[in-house]
């Protein structure tokens, strides 16, 4: 009768083992993980974009990149701070033409009131990325595709997207847009927080996506 009872009870255990793995294999893959975002909504197709850093400040150099992070998206059209803290794996942007950049992540301080001056310092930096801009045919349409581009930076809940170019393909420009604050010389890792050089009157239209 023991031996009897130990096989019924060795049995039941591990029919108990396989249902466990059973339900845990019905679970989907992402579980554990979300994914947010931060930058612009892309609720805008870019308009009067490819300003070179000089464009608004003659003290800079239209020769040189500089750093443009999107300080200012009112309303719907996005969000300068990232809600939460992860790794951004990947880029939205709508660029109007071909721009060659790299993305960075940074924490910023101090910025006005009218978001015309800050602080910003580099937290992480991608590779340097260049993307084609719309065929001739969708530029004769008016149809900017969403482009993807992957990556793989560190981001701490408060941080804000910027990109390095000498020519911004990817933004909304028009009378009363909010601005991006420039740097020039471009923020570099390791570096402590800088001031901004002037500002570009245009929305950016780059969206990090996080994983957290």
């Amino acid at each position: 009768m023991s031996e009897g009872r130990n096989h019924i009870s060795r049995s039941r255990a591990v029919r108990g083992a396989l249902a466990a793995v059973a339900s845990l294999a019905l679970l989907p893959a992402s579980a554990g993980a979300a994914t947010t975002w931060f930058g612009s909504s892309l609720d805008h197709s870019p308009a009067n974009a490819g300003n070179t850093c000089d464009q608004f400040n003659q003290a800079l150099s239209a020769l040189e990149p500089c750093t443009h992070v999107g300080s200012d998206y009112p309303g719907f059209s996005g969000r300068a701070q990232s809600p939460v803290s992860g790794a951004v794996r990947q880029l939205k942007l709508i660029p109007s033409g071909p721009m060659t950049f790299t993305a960075e992540v940074v924490a910023v301080r101090n910025v006005s009131s009218d978001f015309q001056s800050g602080q910003a310092k580099v937290i992480s930096r991608s590779r340097q990325i260049t993307v084609p801009g719309p065929t001739q045919d969708q530029l004769d349409n008016g149809d900017y595709p969403t482009v993807s581009v992957p990556v793989n930076l560190h981001v701490n809940r408060g941080d804000e997207i910027a990109i390095n170019t000498t020519s911004n393909t990817a933004e909304y420009c028009s009378d009363g847009t909010p601005g991006q604050l420039l740097f020039q010389p471009i923020l570099a890792p390791g570096g402590g927080f800088a001031s901004s050089s002037a500002v570009d009157d245009c929305l950016m239209l780059v969206q990090a996506r996080v994983k957290h």
